[in-house]
């Protein structure tokens, strides 16, 4: 059986940055969750967003699809978008389809995080941390679930 569920944890730094980590598989059931989760965080005020991919089993080009939205959408309110620990096969397709010139990528969030450090000045610590569930619903697939937050 294919499991059509992504989960999230969210860090949430002052200074409009906020670390989500990706576990799961971004494909087509699954990416609308994952640009609306990532344009949610944009709405709070985290302008600046780094996606932790390394729980993530499986993306394929919806995911792609979805990276590339929320890239356009974080440039649109003058923020970035930066990815840490991709995946060997999703690093592979970003290299194939040049979108790796378009978003950086780390090793690992660490790695990301004193990059963006560099850039934007230091995180402030005490990060606030929320973990996230989404679900999808294969059966129809029309059907946008909600988060909840995980025990």
């Amino acid at each position: 059986m294919v499991s059509h569920s992504l989960a999230f944890t969210v860090q949430q730094f002052d200074g409009a940055l906020a670390l989500l980590t990706v576990t799961g598989e971004i494909d087509f059931t699954t990416a609308p969750d994952l640009r609306d989760r990532a344009l949610e965080l944009s709405r709070q005020g985290s302008r600046h967003l780094i996606l932790d991919l390394a729980p993530v089993d499986f993306c394929d080009s919806s995911g792609l699809n979805a990276l590339i939205g929320i890239l356009r959408c974080a440039k649109e309110t003058g923020g970035t978008l930066a990815l840490a620990a991709v995946p060997d096969r999703l690093s592979r397709l970003l290299d194939l389809t040049g979108v790796s010139q378009l978003m950086p990528a780390h090793a690992d969030a660490a790695a990301a995080m004193s990059a963006h450090s560099a850039t934007h000045g230091p995180a402030a610590a005490g990060p606030a941390v929320r973990h996230l569930r989404a679900v999808a619903t294969p059966q129809d697939g029309a059907d946008i679930p909600e988060a909840r937050e995980a025990p």
